[in-house]
């Protein structure tokens, strides 16, 4: 019978795979020896070796928790397995992140050199199955702006020459998701003539030297950016360093830490803009693909077509059009066709089921709402319509209880809708309600919030329909111009605790972080949620009238140019009473020089199986899975319900449908999500 022989954890290979016989190899790592005592042997299909299968058998992968340096070149390591201390010529090879580099049919893994990691290299042969890590550290070093090495040198010392140095953008403790351009670094102080940045996780270093025709704001290329938040795991903060160089004088580093969130932003944010110059500089509803790395918006309706709201699928558009009054619904799957128009200007402003086939209008007043569109003033009440025919739907439990529903919007899974319940509240009091799909029923009115001091309104729904955010204005249009004041702020439905967001509002205990101060302070208005958890997080679209670093910096935050698109992340399963938000980051891709706002965030439109897709809430069954195509190439394919459990972003009706559920996933909304990162 053969023995069992003791496999050593942590053994190595030399990088080109040579294997010493019984002893070490060049570097002294020893390996187990085979059962005559000396190499190991070699098995071909038998797992068991000779003499059957009467001792238990355990596959093992040599080396062990290898560590690679790569300079963003490739870099290899081969790999071989071992049953009972002889050699499998026949394994089967797997690596868990394909993004970190490949494994081959003969164990040699390559490192793509485009991000740093960690991953699990996996071995089977029949039942038998070993593992082992490996880890790729990034050393990236580049001089775009051709700084020369005595300078550099300078850079890397430090310095303490200007004062005034600091950081204006981004924000300490942002939290960056994965998929964009990189933000445009911005600092105070003297002009620079060349600039170090620093930034350090544990796998990846990079060291960047920057000039230009404008060194106070830097960026990094889309493809170096892609490598450093691709290298940063959920909990390995990104440590930025920033040092200057004017006149041979050397100041910094300032120090920023930044969070990745492990996955990328989906769908597209549609906004209002009454002063774009894509648009002619009229009323126009413009968009910004998340998914793409965009520089700028493409029109979707212009001619004053405003005041709009989109279904969280992003089928269905509904707005008002050119303020005359009227309104209409469009198809967004069909090249934004018009489908229906409304009477009288009563689809602005309204709440649209998910899937678009119908919306709850938000009710007008006499006189004051909403401001500023000519013929929509009057006392209107809310009610359900079609958006195929604008035809009224019947809503038992809603028409005649509710009249004055302002603001509304559905839960992302269609089972509630919140809105500012001026019946009761005259402006003061937010509300929610049950409601019935199939019977088009509303239950249950609960005033969730009654602040006195404030005009409650734009509420938004987090994903998984716990929480509501909302504005709090100082203004009885909760309107973000005349020196309109408000911050956002979330209530929990259960126990209608509310929580300032202060550190998406910018707010630090009882100061502000804003790199201007109180100038900065209170100007957060109309937020809408992104229908999906992401990267460990839910995502927060705002309009706000901050300054933008040193890129856009006014006198008065009510020009024009400071009303802009800000996104902040919020944790998952917040707390109620704590603050579950982060500092901000402008939205990449809108226009500059124009004044946008009330951003709405939809999931695309859904694709029907076989149409190529990245992942599952791509598409309309659900499921995105990898496809052998006709060409023969490897592709990623919509598909039927496959057996098995459902991946990250795949469809899912209990958390116990997604395969990553004992490590914490959740089903949110339908889709499985990360688990929380705090």
């Amino acid at each position: 019978m053969r023995s069992a022989w003791l496999v050593v954890l942590g053994a190595a290979v030399s990088a080109s795979g040579a294997i010493a016989a019984c002893g070490s190899d060049d570097s002294g790592v020893t390996f187990p020896p085979g059962p005559d005592g000396g190499s190991p042997d070699v098995i071909d299909n038998n797992p068991f070796g000779e003499g059957g299968g009467d001792v238990k058998s355990t596959l093992t992968v040599m080396p062990q928790n290898v560590v690679l340096t790569s300079n963003g070149t490739p870099v290899t390591q081969a790999y071989n397995a071992f049953v009972n201390g002889a050699k499998l010529s026949n394994a089967n090879w797997s690596l868990d992140n394909v993004a970190l580099g490949v494994v081959d049919t003969t164990g040699l893994f390559t490192a793509s050199g485009a991000v740093g990691g960690t991953s699990q290299i996996t071995a089977t042969q029949g039942s038998l199955l070993g593992t082992t890590l490996v880890t790729v550290n990034l050393q990236i070093a580049e001089n775009p702006g051709n700084v020369g090495a005595q300078t550099q040198t300078l850079l890397k010392n430090g310095g303490t020459a200007d004062s005034g140095f600091k950081w204006l953008y981004p924000y300490d403790k942002t939290v960056f998701p994965r998929g964009l351009l990189a933000p445009t670094l911005q600092f105070a102080g003297g002009v620079p003539d060349a600039v170090y940045v620093h930034a350090v996780a544990s796998n990846i270093t990079y060291d960047g030297f920057y000039k230009g025709s404008n060194p106070s704001q830097l960026q990094m290329s889309a493809q170096t950016w892609k490598t450093v938040t691709g290298s940063v795991g959920s909990a390995d903060p990104l440590k930025v360093q920033i040092t200057k160089i004017s006149g041979g004088q050397v100041t910094g580093p300032i120090n920023e830490t930044w969070t990745v969130a492990q996955g990328s932003l989906k769908g597209t944010v549609y906004y209002n803009s009454y002063s774009s110059p894509l648009a002619g500089n009229t009323g126009a509803v413009l968009k910004v693909a998340m998914t793409k790395q965009v520089t700028q918006p493409t029109v979707l309706l212009a001619n004053c077509n405003t005041c709009h709201a989109v279904s969280a699928n992003g089928n269905v558009l509904a707005d008002s059009t050119g303020h005359n009054p009227g309104d209409a619904t469009w198809d967004l799957t069909q090249n934004t066709k018009q489908m229906a128009s409304g009477p009288d200007g009563q689809f602005s402003f309204a709440a649209l089921y998910p899937d678009g086939a119908f919306l709850l209008s938000c009710a007008t007043l006499p006189g004051n709402w909403p401001p500023n569109i000519p013929g929509m003033q009057g006392d209107v009440n809310s009610a359900l319509f079609d958006t195929k025919t604008g035809a009224k739907i019947a809503a038992p439990g809603f028409d005649g209880k509710i009249k004055k529903a302002l603001m509304p919007i559905f839960a992302p899974d269609g089972t509630k809708v919140a809105f500012n319940h001026y019946d009761t509240g005259s402006g003061h009091t937010l509300a929610t309600m049950d409601f019935d799909v199939k019977t088009k029923t509303f239950t249950n009115l609960l005033d969730v919030v009654n602040d006195q001091a404030h005009y409650v309104g734009w509420p938004a729904f987090l994903p998984d329909s716990s929480s509501v955010i909302y504005h709090t204005d100082d203004r009885s249009d909760y309107a973000t111009w005349q020196g309109a004041h408000a911050d956002l702020v979330m209530v929990d439905l259960a126990s209608k605790k509310q929580t300032s967001l202060d550190l998406l509002n910018g707010m630090l205990g009882n100061n502000t972080y804003l790199p201007y101060g109180a100038a900065e302070q209170n100007l957060n208005f109309e937020p809408t949620v992104l229908p999906e958890a992401v990267g460990g997080y839910f995502w927060i679209l705002f309009t706000s009238r901050r300054d933008y670093g040193n890129t856009i910096v006014t006198n008065s935050p009510q020009d024009q140019a400071r009303k802009k698109l800000w996104v902040a992340a919020i944790d998952l399963k917040p707390t109620p009473g704590k603050d579950p938000s982060h500092p901000a980051f402008y939205l990449t891709g809108q226009e500059l020089a124009a004044g946008n706002m009330r951003g709405f965030w939809a999931l695309d439109p859904c694709k029907q199986n076989g149409t190529s897709c990245d992942s599952g809430d791509e598409c309309c069954g659900g499921f995105c899975r990898q496809v052998t195509e006709t060409d023969g190439a490897i592709g990623r394919q919509c598909v039927p319900p496959p057996m098995g459990c459902a991946q990250e972003f795949e469809k899912c009706t209990t958390q116990g449908d997604c395969c990553g559920a004992s490590q914490g996933y959740l089903c949110i909304n339908g889709h499985c999500a990360l688990p929380p990162v705090n």
